[in-house]
């Protein structure tokens, strides 16, 4: 969804705020709607054999494990449970580095979060064949369990459609992990995405407020929940600096705990 007339990039007045619903993306606009899906759905893993009316509630985490650690809380105080898929490959957070592995795991360690391995067909020159993407989530997904200990139970891709025809392959599992966007799974269930940090098709709350769906894939992005509203490129801006200013923090707690002249 654009307001009409607007090109690709555009200044987030308060008129394009409102329409874009930027008061929902916020830490108490989520616990809001967690609160009002709760009421209607059972919150469920990938994979479910569920007869109920029920949630796949998932977050792809792109740019923050801080961002996703948040959600996290706000999940268990709620007695929900969300998959989490973590990329490997990610340009706005490492999770080889100890602070954010351990942050990771945390989540993961909360009642019962599940994990999920966030896919990136880009990062390789080609992936040709099923059997050839099979391998290559086996791999990772094989790295990823054990970095953050636990069992890694389904996969999802990374901007599925931008470079490669991810969609295309849409068998249920793949390498023995629920595929997010697996046929049977996208033909029986409805569809939220707060992608790019909009509504771009129907709006959260209303679709879980009418809950006019006996089954439901929601998929959210942490880094678009912050504690106050903001336009899209703010909210990734935020995760930006405060990784940076973490970074430097590290570089001068470094220095000073071997007794080093920090030079300016």
């Amino acid at each position: 969804m654009r307001p009409a007339g607007t090109g690709p990039h555009l200044e987030a007045d308060s008129a394009v705020a409102e329409e874009l619903h930027f008061e929902d993306f916020t830490e108490s606009g989520y616990r809001r709607v967690v609160c009002e899906a709760k009421r209607r759905y059972r919150f469920e893993p990938f994979g479910t054999d569920c007869e109920e009316s029920h949630v796949l509630w998932r977050h792809d985490v792109d740019f923050s494990v801080h961002r996703a650690a948040r959600l996290a809380a706000i999940e268990v105080e709620e007695a929900v449970t969300a998959t989490y898929f973590f990329s490997l490959h990610s340009t706005f957070y490492n999770l080889f580095e100890r602070a954010i592995a351990d942050l990771a795991r945390g989540i993961i360690g909360r009642d019962g979060h599940r994990l999920g391995l966030h896919f990136d067909s880009d990062f390789y020159d080609s992936v040709t064949s099923a059997d050839d993407l099979a391998q290559k989530v086996t791999a990772e997904a094989a790295l990823l369990r054990d970095l953050l200990e636990a069992p890694v139970e389904a996969v999802s891709f990374h901007n599925p459609g931008l470079e490669h025809d991810d969609l295309s392959f849409d068998a249920d599992e793949i390498a023995g992990l629920v595929n997010a966007y697996g046929r049977s799974l996208r033909e029986r269930y409805g569809y939220v995405s707060d992608s790019n940090g909009y509504w771009r098709f129907r709006r959260l709350l209303d679709v879980v407020s009418e809950a006019a769906e006996e089954r439901l894939h929601v998929l959210t992005h942490p880094e678009w929940w912050q504690p106050e509203a903001m336009a899209p490129r703010e909210r990734i801006v935020r995760c930006v600096e405060g990784r940076a200013a973490h970074t430097l923090r590290d570089y001068d707690d470094r220095l000073a705990r071997a007794a080093r002249v920090n030079v300016r």
